[in-house]
């Protein structure tokens, strides 16, 4: 939620949440396991899943793709070591193709793999080290 309300604070629209259960569902999404079957084993598969979740669940007023890219970056960028860059513009059209359905979960991993070491299933053994 406060990731929402400050992307809300910055470039405008209305704070709040429309249904809560979307935002639990989204956020829930990366974790999802079945019959020892994990959809999304990497973190930026995970990272992609809750990024597409928030963006075609649309769980906020408003800022849904905006909390979705900026949470998603965020959480990449507190874990693993940046690798690459993404404009601002970059990261418009991936939120935008998302919500168009025209750039897939996939294509949003791959992505973010490029900006950041996060391919592996587990995190680096140094990170907060």
């Amino acid at each position: 939620m406060l990731f929402q309300e400050r992307v809300v604070a910055e470039t405008g629209g209305s704070i709040g949440i429309l249904d809560r259960g979307k935002l639990e569902a989204a956020l829930a999404r990366p974790l999802t396991t079945a019959f020892d079957y994990e959809p999304f084993p990497t973190p930026a598969l995970k990272v992609a899943a809750l990024i597409e979740s928030i963006i075609t669940t649309h769980p906020f007023l408003d800022g849904n793709k905006r909390t979705a890219m900026r949470l998603g970056l965020a959480l990449l960028e507190f874990n693993f070591p940046r690798i690459g860059t993404a404009s601002d513009a970059e990261i418009e059209a991936i939120a935008v193709g998302v919500a168009e359905g025209t750039v897939a979960l996939s294509d949003v991993a791959r992505w973010l793999e490029g900006i950041y070491l996060c391919s592996n299933p587990t995190p680096p053994s140094d990170i907060g080290s």
